[in-house]
């Protein structure tokens, strides 16, 4: 069955490849727009956060953008601008999965491809990691275009490599509903205006709090409900704000993503089109008081 299902997920693959020929960016995010809201866009004239989300896709080709969404090349960026102590151990990096050898590797480690998003494996017990799955994971990963997949366009030209860094235990045993896994700073002209707060409780319920850079929350929501929890301030939270506009400088608009533990705040990455440029913003006139920000 496993098989059978990897089969039709290249030829899918493939599909979307030919589909690039003869569906511009234009037509395909005009359609899947109109599909996921029920109504028309504005991609040339936009307004909405979205809206200016699926224009820079279709419209921008900055390889500043190629540089920030590699996950190898963004590192060398963040060092520059706040300096490696907030960047997550690297502990390899593999042209193939192959070339992985778990004896090397400590207990727990996370695993993800340099080019795309969705292919992080996280091992928390090296004794009962599947490694054969994961491997094979990793390498149809790594054989994959995520341009011809999802249409952003600055993944079209980063080199595929598999990545190896170090766990970060974010709860370190307190209650998994009241840290947050990962904290998304959303920037405008390198200031921060909102942060999506990622919670996750003992039932793997997922919630999302959006939070001004004050940590009031704000009432909207971005995809999933609010915390039924009242969550305190995180002790580093000021100081994350700060980080996410000096890395977000000189950009129109980036989401720039953490996770911290107890003692330290670690760089994710900087996304350049949440969600593909389909964000469930409610209400909605949030959705257009984003956009307002984006100059």
């Amino acid at each position: 069955m496993k098989s059978y299902k990897m089969a039709l997920k290249k030829v899918e693959y493939k599909l979307k490849l030919v589909r690039t020929f003869f569906i511009s960016d234009l037509r395909y995010r005009m359609r899947k727009h109109q599909q996921e809201f029920r109504r028309v866009p504005d991609f040339e004239n936009p307004q909405s956060l979205n809206e200016k989300i699926n224009n820079r896709m279709i419209f921008e080709r900055d390889p500043f953008f190629t540089m920030l969404a590699d996950k190898i090349a963004v590192r060398e960026y963040v060092k520059k601008k706040i300096g490696d102590d907030y960047l997550v151990p690297l502990l390899g990096v593999f042209e193939r999965a192959e070339l992985i050898d778990l004896s090397h590797l400590p207990e727990r480690f996370v695993l993800k491809c340099s080019h795309d998003s969705g292919s992080a494996i996280i091992c928390k017990n090296k004794h009962q990691f599947d490694e054969r799955a994961a491997k094979k994971k990793l390498n149809d990963h790594l054989n994959r275009n995520m341009y011809y997949v999802t249409r952003e366009w600055h993944y079209k030209d980063i080199k595929p490599y598999i990545i190896c860094e170090k766990f970060i235990d974010v709860f370190g045993g307190k209650p998994l509903h009241l840290i947050p896994e990962v904290y998304r700073v959303h920037c405008f002209s390198g200031k921060a205006h909102i942060t999506e707060a990622d919670f996750t409780d003992a039932m793997n319920n997922e919630y999302v709090n959006v939070y001004d850079p004050h940590w009031k929350i704000l009432p909207l929501t971005m995809g999933y409900n609010n915390s039924p929890h009242e969550i305190a301030e995180p002790v580093l939270y000021r100081h994350m704000i700060g980080l996410a506009e000096k890395l977000a400088e000189g950009i129109a608009y980036c989401r720039v993503d953490f996770i911290a533990d107890a003692s330290q705040i670690y760089f994710s990455e900087i996304t350049l089109t949440p969600c593909n440029g389909r964000i469930q913003i409610s209400p909605v006139h949030w959705d257009y008081f984003l956009g307002e920000l984006w100059v």
